[in-house]
């Protein structure tokens, strides 16, 4: 009796440590995926302002401004209010829509 007692908690306690770790496992790995996905959002927001900065500074650097939106637009999935503001570069800069540009967003 005093062995199946101490078998019980034996496994109460080994029972409590795998479900303790498992918990640890599970905390961790939404705690990497949310720090991801805020660098992600950052990595955004940098874009989005050097893009704008480009279009109303610079608006000439065509390549420059291109390259960024590429990242922006097809790689980020970035669409916020950019969209509308790099069609219009684009009209005035006489450039045809890449491919990987949606002006309809």
């Amino acid at each position: 009796m005093a062995a199946s007692i101490i078998t019980i908690i034996t496994a109460v306690i080994a029972s409590q440590a795998v479900f303790g770790f498992i918990q640890f496992l599970i905390t961790r790995r939404d705690t990497k995926k949310n720090v991801y996905g805020k660098l992600m959002l950052l990595e955004k927001d940098v874009l989005r302002t050097q893009l704008l900065l480009l279009i109303l500074m610079k608006p000439g650097e065509q390549q420059e401004i291109l390259t960024i939106a590429e990242h922006y637009f097809a790689e980020l999935k970035g669409d916020w209010y950019m969209t509308s503001i790099f069609n219009k570069w684009l009209l005035n800069s006489d450039i045809a829509s890449p491919d990987w540009f949606n002006s309809k967003e």
